[in-house]
């Protein structure tokens, strides 16, 4: 699986926001999709507030309010909710382990995965990514026919609900490619 190809696809669907937010599963999340399970984990990014690093307090709080707040708005509401910011450079980076890190996870959880074609293991790299691992898992009839070799059958089986269609027509097209 070639991460140049899987980082701009979940960037198209995950975003590049800036500032800390609640995905549609209620985390507070940062960049590329990065979930930030806990505010101990938001003190090890590397935050700024207006072009200074930010201070302890302020990364706290805005986690704070950020984790407080309504889930399901969209990811420019919860700007005003904390002053800290991230460079792009600091994204790259994130979503590059991200990536790292997933991939060897999904490796260890799949025992075919080195098997796959890559188009299959970038779509089921989104959906990990997506959803979790343990989501991914709730496709038990999808993983059974990536095992299988059977693309279109996981093509069929890929529809993830409450995500855009445009993201899992995306996914099914990447099985659709791993069948040719």
């Amino acid at each position: 699986m070639d991460p140049t190809h899987v980082i701009p696809r979940v960037e198209t669907f995950e975003g590049r926001i800036h500032h800390m937010y609640r995905c549609t599963g209620g985390e507070v999340t940062i960049g590329i999709g990065h979930a930030i399970p806990a505010p101990a984990d938001a003190l090890n990014l590397a935050w700024s507030v207006d072009g200074r690093p930010a201070t302890t307090v302020e990364i706290q709080a805005g986690y704070a309010r950020v984790a407080a707040a309504q889930i399901g708005l969209v990811a420019n509401s919860y700007a005003p909710l904390s002053q800290c910011r991230m460079a792009d450079s600091d994204i790259d980076a994130l979503i590059a382990a991200d990536v790292t890190r997933f991939a060897a996870s999904l490796a260890a959880t799949l025992p075919n995965w080195n098997t796959y074609p890559a188009p299959a293991q970038e779509a089921l790299f989104d959906m990990a990514f997506n959803l979790g691992l343990g989501g991914l898992k709730k496709f038990p009839s999808l993983l059974a026919a990536a095992d299988a070799g059977h693309w279109d059958v996981a093509a069929a089986q890929c529809h993830r609900k409450g995500i855009a269609d445009s993201r899992n027509q995306a996914t099914a097209a990447l099985f659709l490619q791993a069948a040719r």
